[in-house]
């Protein structure tokens, strides 16, 4: 019996220490994003934009951002500018909320 207890808490012990070392999920920020569509690559659902000063998070640039909604990424043109929002959970970003500008 005590055995049977004895590996119980064991195995407890053990599940509990491997929660706590998952890392809990960040929660994720938006900002409003301008920008302008330089190059698209479907296959990977990446557009090389040219984004104005992004405020609270990056000065203006030109980088790459993926889509995660086909349907998004659908609606980009090179050479169009759009609004959208920049979704950012810990290191891992994407733009959503696509509205080209005419």
């Amino acid at each position: 019996m005590i055995k049977i207890l004895t590996l119980a808490l064991a195995a407890m012990l053990l599940f509990a220490c491997a929660k706590a070392q998952e890392p809990a999920k960040q929660p994720i920020k938006q900002y409003p994003m301008h920008g302008e569509i330089m190059q698209l690559d479907p296959e990977h659902q990446v557009a090389t934009v040219k984004h104005e000063n992004i405020e609270g998070f990056m000065h203006a640039m030109t980088m790459d951002y993926g889509f995660r909604d086909k349907k998004e990424f659908a609606k980009l043109h090179k050479g169009e500018t759009f609004d959208a929002t920049l979704f950012v959970q810990g290191d891992d970003y994407w733009v959503g909320n696509v509205k080209p500008v005419k």
